[in-house]
């Protein structure tokens, strides 16, 4: 008896752990848009497609440490990184990531926007993302 609850138990967490992943779509499923200030608003100057750099970007900005905060910038940020999702199969609401540089301009600090989530990135992932980011 004790092994049939078990047993149940796990498979009713695993039918929740699967339906709660359903609205994400595989990180293979996403394009990026990468944009800009233009003086008016933000351009898309870039999108990405590639699924190894739609990883990489997504693996760093898993790793940041985010806090419940709400901030207030003294400027617009210096770039802007929008979900893009690629499978008409999955419900997804697209995220924007803004990010600012640091005055030293050897890190970035970002924020995921309407949801109060504030992050710093390292400086090792900062300069990669850089990289990657480049310049219109």
């Amino acid at each position: 008896m004790r092994k049939a609850l078990i047993t149940g138990f796990l498979l009713f967490l695993m039918i929740i752990l699967v339906s709660c992943d359903q609205n994400k779509p595989a990180k293979q499923n996403l394009n990026l848009h990468i944009s800009k200030s233009d003086g008016q608003g933000f351009s898309i100057y870039k999108k990405i497609e590639d699924n190894e750099t739609v990883n990489k970007i997504m693996d760093i900005l898993q790793d940041v440490s985010w806090e419940n905060a709400i901030v207030s910038m003294s400027r617009q940020p210096d770039y802007k990184i929008l979900t893009v999702n690629t499978d008409p199969t999955v419900s997804y609401e697209p995220v924007t990531y803004a990010f600012w540089l640091t005055p030293n301009k050897d890190s970035l600090e970002v924020i995921i926007e309407g949801q109060s989530q504030y992050g710093k990135v390292s400086r090792g992932n900062s300069k990669v993302l850089l990289s990657i980011l480049g310049t219109p």
